[in-house]
């Protein structure tokens, strides 16, 4: 599998955007994986602004397949003394495919500190079996890129499970050397819907909103990742997730929230 940083080498600019085709290797069903849509927004947005902070929050829309020759168009919306506010488009053929709002901020002395959410207390990934299945009995697509271990929760398609949640160690298999923000981005996204864990059967399912809000961008992209998702209620086919992750010493990398169509 060509690793992270190698999807990005097909950017090349058209006009006032960045083209590139989808990169098939990442792909779920007829469209790029959301982590994957985030990730290429984000290494455009690095393309084609300046002068950015570091990433501190991202909420985007996926709006419809990203698949085909993509085209990724982004805005400068605003610009303070230490933050920047930059706007993202990834469109295909068949129109606009996901819209993002990218929110960089400088870091600042402050006499608020801490960090109370509390930390999965689970085996480490050596201890725990796969999530999913991995290599070559794996379906072709985004999956085979990550490596999981299922620390605790239910697996996909428990019915009977208690709660419809997981937390699963998770890691890229080869960033290739991408940068470590973008390499957070393509991952915290690479699990299934949590609500997938009471799904009375296989069916499909839509990721329709994804906000992540960093707390800390590790230095490398290697090791263990620490995911845990929630479906804190589900009616009338969406899901609403709550999503944390961790490094392997439980430092908080970041906190996300999705909005989920389910068809089940």
């Amino acid at each position: 599998m060509p690793s992270l940083a190698a999807a990005f080498e097909a950017f090349a600019p058209v006009g006032d955007a960045l083209v590139m085709e989808a990169p098939s290797d990442w792909t779920q069903g007829r469209t790029l994986y959301g982590g994957m849509i985030a990730a290429l927004m984000f290494e455009a947005v690095k393309r084609t602004q300046d002068k950015l902070a570091p990433l501190r929050s991202v909420q985007l829309t996926f709006v419809g397949p990203a698949s085909g020759t993509l085209r990724f168009k982004t805005a400068l919306l605003r610009r303070g003394r230490s933050s920047a506010i930059v706007g993202a488009d990834c469109s295909s053929a068949e129109g606009t495919a996901a819209r993002a709002a990218f929110v960089f901020g400088a870091a600042r002395e402050s006499k608020v500190t801490h960090d109370v959410l509390t930390k999965p207390d689970v085996a480490p990934p050596d201890a725990c079996g796969p999530f999913r299945k991995e290599g070559g009995s794996a379906p072709r697509g985004f999956w085979n890129n990550f490596e999981t271990r299922l620390a605790s929760g239910a697996r996909l398609f428990e019915a009977a499970a208690k709660r419809p949640e997981f937390v699963v160690w998770t890691r890229l298999l080869d960033a290739g050397g991408a940068d470590p923000t973008t390499a957070l981005l393509a991952l915290a996204d690479c699990l299934p819907p949590a609500a997938m864990t009471v799904f009375p059967q296989p069916g499909p399912i839509s990721t329709m909103t994804w906000t992540l809000d960093i707390a800390h961008v590790p230095a490398s992209t290697e090791g263990w990742r620490l995911l845990w998702s929630s479906s804190e209620h589900a009616n009338d086919g969406y899901s609403l997730q709550n999503m944390a992750l961790w490094d392997e010493s439980r430092t908080l990398l970041a906190v996300g929230r999705q909005a989920v169509a389910i068809f089940v």
